[in-house]
């Protein structure tokens, strides 16, 4: 069972009080999806991983601090748009203005992050158009974020690997499959190439599945690129 506790803070941006309900701190038992999605516990906590001021729409981890910037951000139309955007579910619009928070301040890694938790959050109200919508945003952060000389993961490989699960469950098979081999092709982790072979097999099914990284080691064999 997870127990709740409150949050009580001041807007950093408007200086309005807030209160969140967050749970408090729990774990995951099981295996983590290739996208890095935590088993239970701590999936179901996502809700609570960015808030939003009930004022003036500002959305953060914790409301009551703010990154310089951010102020100026929060006002401009294409976050005002997306803070009440009708085709994503409200908690995805709020990790998605966070998202735009951080890549507008130029922080492009931790924006595909955020973009990558509004997916899972379309996954769970079962929109799957707006769950591609977030994949593709979080893939084209996540390269721009290499640019600049950003990784998501410290491991060789474990970018690649995220970059190549985003594009399958995209849609974008053909991107991915050039991913998977490009990556194969620079001899990764033995835990990251059974994901990659594992990849191989969704991609040549069309699966846009959510899959673990369990179950991509018990298909150790060597896939066909």
């Amino acid at each position: 069972m997870t127990h709740l506790r409150y949050l009580n803070t001041t807007c950093a941006v408007c200086g309005e009080s807030c209160r969140f309900t967050i749970p408090e701190a729990a774990g995951s038992v099981g295996s983590r999806d290739l996208d890095t999605r935590p088993a239970e516990p701590l999936r179901s906590t996502i809700y609570a991983w960015v808030k939003r001021c009930p004022s003036c729409g500002y959305c953060a981890p914790d409301p009551g601090k703010a990154p310089g910037g951010a102020a100026e951000v929060v006002k401009l139309p294409r976050y005002r748009w997306q803070l009440d955007a009708r085709k994503f579910p409200k908690i995805a619009n709020t990790f998605l203005c966070w998202s735009i928070i951080q890549e507008d301040l130029g922080v492009p890694a931790q924006a595909a992050w955020a973009s990558l938790h509004a997916a899972w959050i379309c996954d769970d109200e079962g929109e799957d158009v707006p769950a591609r919508i977030c994949r593709k945003r979080a893939a084209d952060l996540l390269r721009r974020a290499w640019e600049q000389g950003e990784r998501l993961a410290p491991q060789a490989g474990m970018d690649e690997a995220l970059l190549a699960d985003l594009l399958r469950r995209a849609g974008r098979l053909r991107e991915a499959r050039a991913v998977v081999k490009k990556t194969l092709e620079q001899n990764p982790h033995p835990v990251i190439a059974d994901i990659l072979r594992f990849q191989v097999r969704l991609i040549a099914a069309s699966d846009r599945g959510a899959h673990t990284v369990a179950e991509a080691r018990r298909f150790r064999q060597p896939a066909s690129l």
